[in-house]
Order: structure tokens, then sequence, then C-alpha cells
């Protein structure tokens, strides 16, 4: 597949799309956004930066919202970032994808790892505060379904996606309820169950690769770009730091070389 325009591949994802980093960008996957500027430092900036010359950083476009999950991406779902009601990507993140005039042709997708961190929590405790509940039941199947759902609505639309395997979750609270959630995560026994619905999320992005190869091609198993590497991290073990997230970009340049996406930036000779 030739591209020959900047935005004709999109990311979407998470934070770790987004490039959110602690104390870098709280606005991420923008520097500043009233003007539209990209932080540098997330992997889909890096990786337009690889693929482009002309382009560069901006060739990619990120729509990687912080906190979101698989269910976040599903049709008609709406994600709105906490306490900015004019957030430039406040909406219906897939429908807007899908509702575009000119489509874009290529998705990069990396989901999944909010679904683990909701699913520390008791499925009691979950739907008090309208979380997603059952994976720990249901090996999560409901994640699956999800990004089944997505994928086969981007593929009617024309566009190829590449579905990475999610990195592994050291978190051990901090960010989120005024930091309580450390006797959440900072527990062994929650250290565990974190490594095994990695494992479980994973395996069901493998399932998705050999059973369902009409709506998602192999991502970069992100996994194994980034366990057991302690200098790739950010203080808060959950976001990668820069050197992280250039391991990321450069997983995703040998995945999109793979799938023969090139991008071609000079008017072909007559």
């Amino acid at each position: 597949m030739i591209l020959d325009g900047k935005h004709q591949i999109i990311a979407i994802g998470d934070s770790l799309t987004a490039g959110w980093q602690e104390r870098v960008a709280e606005d991420a996957p923008f520097e500043d956004p009233a003007s539209g500027r990209l932080i540098a430092s997330s992997y889909p900036y890096m990786l337009g930066q690889k693929l482009s010359r002309k382009w560069g950083g901006g060739l990619i476009l990120n729509l990687g919202r912080s906190g979101s999950t698989s269910q976040d991406w599903t049709p008609g779902a709406t994600w709105r970032k906490k306490g900015r009601r004019k957030f430039p990507l406040n909406g219906r993140p897939l429908d807007e994808i899908l509702n575009v005039t000119n489509p874009f042709r290529v998705c990069l997708a990396l989901l999944g790892s909010n679904d683990v961190l909701q699913s520390i929590l008791p499925d009691r405790l979950s739907r008090a505060i309208g979380r997603l509940v059952g994976y720990e039941d249901a090996a999560f199947a409901r994640t699956k379904e999800n990004l089944l759902s997505s994928l086969t609505r981007l593929r009617d639309k024309g566009i190829l996606t590449l579905l990475a395997k999610i990195p592994p979750l050291y978190y051990r609270g901090g960010l989120a309820f005024l930091g309580v959630d450390r006797f959440l995560f900072n527990r062994p026994s929650a250290q565990k169950r974190l490594a095994a619905y990695v494992a479980m999320v994973n395996q069901r992005i493998e399932e998705i690769w050999g059973l369902h190869p009409q709506v998602a091609k192999p991502g970069p198993d992100l996994f194994h770009v980034l366990q057991n590497a302690p200098d790739l991290w950010s203080e808060d073990l959950l976001h990668p730091n820069i050197e992280g997230y250039r391991r990321m970009a450069e997983a995703w340049l040998s995945a999109l070389q793979a799938q023969g996406i090139v991008i071609q930036e000079e008017e072909p000779a007559s």
C-alpha cells in the first residue's frame, strides 16, 4: 500500500498512544490544544519522523484519548476528558473516524491497558462507579468483543488496521483518587493479577490476529518491547518515558514495513 499524504494514517488508543508522561503533557496528545500543536514525545509523532521527511511528526493523526478503554472505542460510545468541557477530542471517537468524508487508510490500534487497570477493582465496586466489570470470570472476553466490534467497522470503511499487543503493567498506584489507589495496586496480589490480566488481553489479541485476519493485521508485540526494561518507563511505572516511546515507534515501523506500507512523498515520474 502506497500512502501519499499526511493523516492517511491514524493512531487510536489510550494514554500510551496520546503520549502522556508524568509532568510532561497533561493535555496529550497536544502540547497546546488551542493551536493543535502535538507533543513530540508520543510514539505516533516519533513514528512520523521516521517515515517522512516531508511531513515528519505531523504525518500521523494522533487520536489517543488518555484513560480510554476498549469500550470507549465501540460504535456510539462517547469519551470526554475529565474537567475539560471543550477539549478538542471530546466526542464519539469511532463514529467520528467513520464519518470522515475522505476516509483514512491505515489505523494503528493499541487498546486494552485500561481494561486491565479497571479490572483490579472488585466487580461490585466497578458497577457502583460505572466501570467495566466481569473480566475476571470471562477471561477478558468482553475486551475481545469490543475490539472486534470496532475493528469490523473500520474494515467496512476500507481502513487497514494493525492491532498491537499491550505492554506490561507495572503500575503501583498514585495517579488516581488522590493517590489512594496505591492501596489497590501496590500489593503483591494486585501485581500478580496485573500480570495475569495483561497476559489474558494479549491472548485475546492473538486470537483476533489468528481467527479474524480480515479485520486486523498483527501490530507490534509491545509486551516484549517494554518488558523487564526499567530504563524505558516513567516514574509512575504506567507510561513509557521518551526512550520507551521511541522503542514503540521503532516497533510500529517494523510492523508497517511488514505490511508493505510505503510513504510516497514525491510526485511519480511521468
